[in-house]
């Protein structure tokens, strides 16, 4: 195997452990009215948020169908008693707008991410930090190569 050959094994190999696989995905559950560190901008592994496994997770009681979950949310409701911000798995309708958030109460939705990778729904920007840095580690990778 060639020197090239080697780098770029090597940088596929290390993009790869950056991508999620598979549909099982864990995320974090919580919301701000009982856990005031939920509504912060960023979650701290000190903060000791609860992380669930989405394939144990219970769907929604409604008779919709729901696809497998393979992503996160963080949604932040309104009403008259104000904002509520909820972080947990993210369930599709089958047939419903792809990365569409709903909710199954009457408060009306201020924001909503939507990312796919273990405890992603941290902060609102976690997608673009694990996609940033497989691209970076590919772009390295193809200096060595030319």
């Amino acid at each position: 195997m060639s020197k090239n050959t080697y780098i770029v094994a090597v940088c596929l190999v290390l993009a790869l452990c950056f991508m999620h696989s598979g549909d099982a995905i864990k995320c974090y559950r919580c919301k701000s009215f009982s856990d005031a560190n939920c509504a912060k901008e960023k979650i701290e592994p000190s903060m000791n948020i609860m992380q669930v496994d989405c394939d144990s997770e219970e769907k929604p009681h409604t008779m919709d169908q729901y696809l497998p979950v393979t992503k996160c949310n963080k949604v932040v409701t309104s009403d008259n008693a104000g904002l509520i911000v909820s972080r947990g798995c993210h369930f599709e309708i089958v047939g419903q707008k792809k990365d569409e958030c709903s909710v199954s109460h009457s408060r009306q939705i201020q924001s909503c991410h939507i990312c796919k990778g273990d405890l992603c729904n941290a902060s609102s920007a976690g997608r673009f930090v694990a996609m940033g840095m497989a691209a970076l580690i590919a772009v390295v990778g193809m200096q060595f190569v030319l």
